[in-house]
């Protein structure tokens, strides 16, 4: 299972990243489709390299992991 863990860790870091961002836009009342968009460039700009460095920790602690 060479990327089990990528596909797994990636859109979720991406994910929570970007859910966090837009309700944050939300709360501060910026509503739109713009508020959209930015939440997800947020979300994978961020959860892209944090999804690869938790992959990489899991490695790294534990290789006998699967």
């Amino acid at each position: 299972m060479k990327y089990g863990w990528r596909l797994l860790l990636i859109p979720l870091w991406a994910l929570c990243i970007a859910g966090a961002a837009l309700t944050a836009f939300l709360a501060a009342g910026w509503i739109g489709w713009p508020a959209f968009a930015l939440a997800a460039v947020i979300g994978l700009a961020l959860g892209i390299p944090g999804g690869l460095w938790n992959t990489r920790k899991i490695r790294r602690d534990d290789p006998a992991w699967p």
